[in-house]
């Protein structure tokens, strides 16, 4: 399962170059022309002295399905994709290679800007690489859950229980429900996949 660590294509890590550009793509294709930019960086000569870096921001979101924990990729930018390059020489003049390299590639609708994209400004790319590290290596359930929310359990030896949320940790993704047990109040930990909320809620 891809997630935002290997949505990084770093073509030349010792490049200085921090300029960063937006490019609008044909929607559900974000990673098709992101793998397929990162080819034609392959057979294109002198590709690598203006284009370096291409960011898909996404997380991975579970839920449970018939019993069965699934998950899937969802872009956090859907139609776009984000470019560390060159575009512009240092007279200021539009570097036409750089520019053709990305627009020629089928599903690619073209620059933010059109044909004079405009540059990332560094708070803007900085929010882009937090979303990435806050989602990196991390399952995201469907539904936020709250304190108080009432869930049914989807999975394991309480399958079916339902009870109030007392506790959510986010950084692990650990809830605890309080189920009744033999007619006693029982808090019980799960992974927040493990629970959905209730329809009677």
């Amino acid at each position: 399962m891809e997630n935002a660590t290997e949505n990084v294509i770093d073509a030349n890590e010792v490049s200085v170059c921090n300029t960063w550009y937006t490019i609008m793509v044909m929607s559900n294709l974000e990673d098709k022309i992101r793998k397929l930019i990162l080819k034609k960086l392959d057979i294109v000569p002198n590709a690598s002295e203006f284009f370096y870096e291409a960011l898909m921001p996404s997380q991975i979101v579970t839920e449970v399905k018939s019993g069965k924990k699934t998950a899937r990729v969802k872009k956090l930018y859907p139609g776009y994709l984000f470019l560390r390059m060159d575009m512009f020489t240092q007279e200021g003049e539009l570097n036409s290679d750089a520019f053709y390299f990305i627009t020629q590639i089928n599903g690619v609708r073209g620059f933010v800007g059109g044909n004079a994209p405009t540059q990332l400004k560094n708070h803007e790319i900085e929010q882009i690489l937090e979303h990435i590290q806050q989602f990196q290596g991390k399952e995201t359930p469907k539904n936020k859950l709250n304190i108080n929310d009432v869930v049914r359990i989807l999975d394991g030896p309480f399958i079916n229980f339902q009870g109030p949320v007392s506790e959510v940790n986010e950084a692990t993704g650990v809830v605890k429900v309080v189920v009744s047990i033999f007619g006693r109040d029982t808090p019980v930990e799960l992974e927040s996949w493990q629970v959905d909320k209730s329809a009677e809620e």
